[in-house]
């Protein structure tokens, strides 16, 4: 009924003689895809249904190759200049502000969770810096301002600064892309036609100076012996060291920071493309994880369909794995673009301890599926006045449920509890504007990060009797006008109604 409702209320609206033939013509055009972001927070269980296709104890090769098969399934292939999906958004760095963002010091605003999301005056993250970048108008725009903080976390004090010419913040592959996909045929630009090339787990907002100067296409680790100290154009802090690395090879070392979201991008990137593929238009390459490997020049796709690109080193990604924990901005990184640019996850953030169990197998059991955040679980009850029968506009009582959160059998006091309808969050006197049966659910959020969801519990909702009469009394009169309306257009309008009535009808 309410459907009907809104249907009639939108055509008075829109018709009248006058301009008819417009409303017409727009009624049969195709709506546009609406720019909804989905900043939900996977919960555990729902990350596990993720990897369900794969085996408790599976390790090394076999856990590789199952691990590619998942993590191409479903994936879309990214803009590289964008950073968000082909045929979307085309300006330069706008998923980067979506995924780059410090939700710390910048939160969602009440607009943005309607689906839009700001690409201005926002704090984002940056790879080998260690403040975040205040971002006033856009990256690297000539003569635009940014701000940081020079002793961040510290927020005392503040620093200003202005982009010149040139670039300063640089989209960097963590896994270089001379490592496999630089180019095809000559061509050095060819990796951003390519899958792999613009696969957004790799490709990071990074300062320009750590990515050229640091960087480059050095494999990342210790440094022994300092050659190089490398500071940002940008802030004049230091990003990193380039030197001797603990096998005697040149290598870069980046702030502890970092270290373990770069060992999470890498790995990542040899299970994805662990197997050479030939994809028709494209080629993916084979890539694999080694110690002691020499910066190479350029290896195309093709190359490694038999040897496969090696990048290093293997031993200082492990320890930094583990020395450089994952964040919570990782783990929102990892669902935005799960949920709304690349369809596929990056499992290393997902389970840390899948690193050992793919390039260190001799030295681990295989994978398990123990949650990420402790043994979570959360119950939803009615209370004994419950209430499970509301009507159209009435507003929703949540006293009327009691939630227990438990982490390893131990119930947790004052637990932070979401509640949704369905898949909208309500809260307690949210107006009930949708009729039938709806669920009712319960979420615990740990840090922000939904850790598990609740049973459900149905309620019903319906129109009261008055609602029923005034509904079907403005039908009636809606109807009415659009009958007078009717007869009032001319014999090539009422033709294009009847015709367009006819084409619905087939749709449906």
């Amino acid at each position: 009924m309410n459907k009907i409702l809104s249907i009639f209320a939108t055509s008075l609206l829109a018709i009248s003689p006058n301009n008819f033939d417009n409303f017409l013509n727009e009624t049969q055009k195709v709506s546009p895809q609406i720019n909804v972001i989905n900043y939900e927070h996977l919960s555990d269980e729902e990350i596990q249904s993720y990897y369900s296709e794969l085996k408790t104890g599976d390790k090394g090769e076999s856990l590789l190759d199952s691990l590619q098969t998942l993590l191409k399934e479903n994936q879309i292939k990214v803009n590289y200049d964008s950073g968000y999906i082909q045929g979307g958004k085309s300006t330069a760095w706008y998923g980067y502000y979506l995924y780059e963002r410090n939700r710390d010091l910048s939160p969602l605003e009440e607009a943005e969770k309607e689906g839009k999301f700001k690409t201005s005056d926002i704090w984002v993250n940056v790879m080998y810096l260690n403040s975040p970048i205040y971002i006033e108008e856009a990256v690297n725009r000539k003569n635009t301002n940014f701000k940081y903080y020079p002793n961040y976390p510290d927020t005392t004090t503040i620093e200003t600064g202005t982009f010149k010419s040139g670039v300063q913040f640089d989209r960097e592959h963590v896994l270089p892309k001379s490592y496999g996909f630089n180019g095809v045929n000559g061509d050095k630009d060819a990796y951003k036609d390519l899958i792999v090339g613009c696969d957004a787990h790799n490709l990071h907002m990074a300062d320009g100076t750590g990515n050229q100067q640091g960087h480059n296409n050095l494999p990342f680790g210790e440094v022994v012996n300092v050659k190089e100290e490398i500071k940002s154009a940008v802030t004049g802090e230091i990003v990193g060291h380039v030197g001797t690395g603990t096998n005697g090879n040149e290598v870069f070392e980046p702030l502890d920071k970092d270290k373990g979201d770069i060992a999470r991008s890498i790995f990542y990137m040899a299970a994805r493309y662990h197997n050479y593929e030939n994809l028709g238009e494209e080629e993916s390459p084979s890539i694999i994880l080694g110690n002691n490997v020499k910066r190479v020049e350029t290896i195309e796709p093709s190359e490694t369909k038999e040897n496969p690109a090696i990048y290093g080193e293997l031993d200082d990604l492990l320890a930094w794995n583990a020395l450089d924990p994952v964040t919570d901005f990782e783990r929102y990184r990892n669902d935005l673009i799960y949920n709304n640019i690349q369809g596929n996850r990056n499992p290393f953030v997902d389970f840390p301890s899948w690193a050992d169990a793919c390039f260190d197998p001799e030295n681990s059991n295989g994978i398990e599926f123990s949650n990420t955040q402790g043994a979570y679980k959360i119950e939803l009850k009615a209370k004994e006045n419950f209430k499970n029968s509301y009507y159209f506009l009435d507003k929703i009582d949540l006293r009327n449920f009691e939630t227990s959160v438990i982490k390893s059998e131990e119930t947790l006091v004052d637990p932070e509890v979401t509640f949704f309808l369905d898949n909208q969050e309500i809260k307690n006197g949210d107006t009930l504007s949708s009729i039938g049966n709806k669920e009712i659910r319960a979420k615990a959020l740990v840090n922000g990060r939904v850790v598990a969801t609740s049973n459900s519990i149905t309620i019903n909702i319906s129109f009261s009797l008055v609602q029923i009469i005034i509904v079907a009394a403005i039908s009636l009169v809606i109807l009415i006008i659009l009958i007078v309306i009717f007869t009032k257009l001319n014999k090539r309008q009422k033709n294009k109604i009847k015709k367009a009535i006819k084409k619905n009808l087939k749709k449906r």
